[in-house]
């Protein structure tokens, strides 16, 4: 049985070894830069994101490529033709999606040495599975059956292979999960700092219980969200505030200060909201549990 430092040390030893995957991910990442760069119109790239979904879409995605081509291999044992031939066909289309919701994940991810280069192979493993599906495709097509089911059976193998990969990439290194889920914001009220300490329009970090918050002065108002973007984890303290809105400096996820709502990805789920009050020229917060805004004026008593 493999060991799961084993494991990890086949995957380090991929990444590391393998530095000509970083010209595979140039390539990648300037081929994707038009539709999921920086600059790229919002709208798109949210959606396949998976903003409207509530958490990544290529993890949704993915799951079609795969089941589909699994179900292949089963028919065609069973010698179900006309039911293999299909499968085989959804599981291209699916894969059509999940290779550009995988782009949306990895695309800001490629300044980092191991996700950029295994997040290329698994690209690679993944157009190959594809390409032998494809290729499996027309030979049943043109009534060569054997030779397609072949075909379609390296597919699959090579496309469980890059599945594995792909666990890797978000359980190990933690691409596409939400950096902030494990946080426990208090359900009490929280002493986090003195009403002096904050500077009108600075976001100022503190700790609630060791869950990281952010607090916000703007004028008589005191705004207080979690100060962890679900993306890659990034301090929104840090980030540009334009209007009620802060802007997580790692990866431009725009979040209310409201209410901790999500505007723009590619983050996925929205931030805790605190409560705030103020007692004895003191900050206190809590968890908001129906995120309907913790702000407060500054002079509350």
């Amino acid at each position: 049985m493999t060991t799961r430092t084993e494991t990890v040390g086949l995957v380090d030893k991929i990444a590391h070894e393998m530095p000509w995957l970083d010209d595979v991910a140039a390539t990648m990442e300037q081929a994707f830069e038009p539709l999921l760069g920086q600059d790229a119109p919002r709208g798109p790239r949210d959606f396949l994101y998976g903003v409207w979904l509530g958490h990544s879409l290529h993890a949704a995605v993915i799951a079609v490529p795969v089941g589909a081509w699994t179900a292949t291999a089963v028919f065609d044992l069973m010698g179900e033709e006309r039911a293999a031939d299909l499968c085989l066909g959804l599981g291209l289309i699916g894969a059509a999606g999940a290779a550009i919701t995988g782009a949306a994940q990895w695309q800001d991810v490629t300044n980092q040495e191991q996700p950029r280069r295994l997040g290329a192979l698994h690209a690679l493993m993944n157009y190959t599975a594809t390409g032998l599906m494809a290729g499996s495709w027309l030979m049943r097509r043109q009534g060569r059956r054997q030779e397609g089911i072949v075909l379609s059976t390296l597919g699959i193998t090579v496309n469980l292979a890059s599945a594995w990969l792909g666990g890797e990439l978000a359980y190990d290194l933690g691409i596409g999960v939400d950096h902030a889920a494990f946080e426990s914001p208090p359900s009490d009220w929280t002493d986090v700092a003195a009403l002096d300490d904050l500077n009108d329009g600075k976001p100022l970090r503190v700790e609630a219980e060791g869950t990281p918050v952010m607090l916000l002065r703007q004028g008589e108002e005191i705004r207080a969200i979690g100060a962890t973007c679900p993306h890659l984890g990034g301090p929104l303290d840090e980030g540009q505030i334009e209007g009620i809105a802060v802007n997580c400096p790692w990866h431009g996820s725009v979040f209310r200060l409201d209410d901790g709502a999500l505007r723009h990805g590619p983050a996925t789920t929205p931030v805790a909201a605190y409560e705030v009050r103020i007692a004895n020229g003191r900050v206190e917060i809590r968890a908001n549990a129906r995120q309907a805004g913790g702000i407060i004026g500054a002079g509350a008593a």
